[in-house]
């Protein structure tokens, strides 16, 4: 379900697809919104700034289809209690694989918390529900993913005539190009940039190696574009 139509147009965000709502405010750590997604998009709740890095890196992996929060597991403990264990991102693939993260500061897993995480993997993968279970913290957060998701993030908004002639020239692309090259042939300046890297970000072109976006660094086209 989509929020209704604003004076003036506006459309807001789809609401969370999470299965528990997330705090508002909190006077002792970070939360906030995320919206991901084409047009007006789906919002994706945060309760940690770990949980935003998280999101962005997930999110904008090659692999990723769509990304949900806070989704619900019922497990059960040796004795045969159940509890429910909200898991704070899953992830699913391209390929249809569902894949949980629980995300949490170094600083705060316990053994008694790696024991339910133990639980819940084994429990969730046995029953389908997911194809992996992971636990993530601020040593498995990627400085050059980190910086080139924000960068995706920050220019997901379509621009139609950049896009339009960015694909174009992408169209045309025969083998490696930088994305400063790219852009030249675009024109449009900062625009025309933006442009390129959406297309990094829709999966048409591929970074030849792992480093930060920049307009030197060399992509390859990988998907065609229609």
């Amino acid at each position: 379900m989509s929020y209704p139509f604003l004076p003036g147009g506006i459309c807001l965000p789809e609401v969370s697809a999470g299965n528990r709502s997330t705090q508002v405010a909190s006077k002792s750590h970070f939360t906030g919104h995320i919206t991901f997604g084409e047009g007006h998009g789906r919002g994706v709740g945060l309760e940690s700034n770990l949980e935003k890095k998280v999101a962005l890196i997930l999110r904008y992996a090659p692999t990723t289809a769509d990304l949900v929060e806070q989704q619900a597991f019922e497990w059960y403990d040796a004795d045969g209690e159940y509890y429910t264990h909200y898991v704070d991102l899953v992830c699913r693939l391209g390929d249809g694989r569902r894949i949980g993260y629980a995300v949490r500061p170094i600083h705060r897993v316990s053994a008694g918390y790696e024991d339910e995480l133990a639980r819940v993997k084994h429990q969730s993968l046995s029953q389908g529900v997911f194809d992996d279970f992971r636990l993530f913290t601020e040593r498995d957060v990627c400085p050059v993913a980190l910086h080139n998701a924000t960068h995706l993030h920050s220019v997901r908004i379509a621009e139609p005539d950049a896009d339009k002639a960015a694909a174009e020239v992408i169209g045309m692309m025969r083998g490696v190009e930088t994305i400063g090259a790219l852009r030249d042939r675009i024109g449009m300046e900062g625009t025309g940039l933006r442009a390129v890297v959406r297309h990094i970000g829709s999966g048409h072109l591929q970074l030849l190696r792992q480093e930060k976006i920049s307009e030197t660094s060399q992509v390859i086209r990988v998907v065609a574009l229609h």
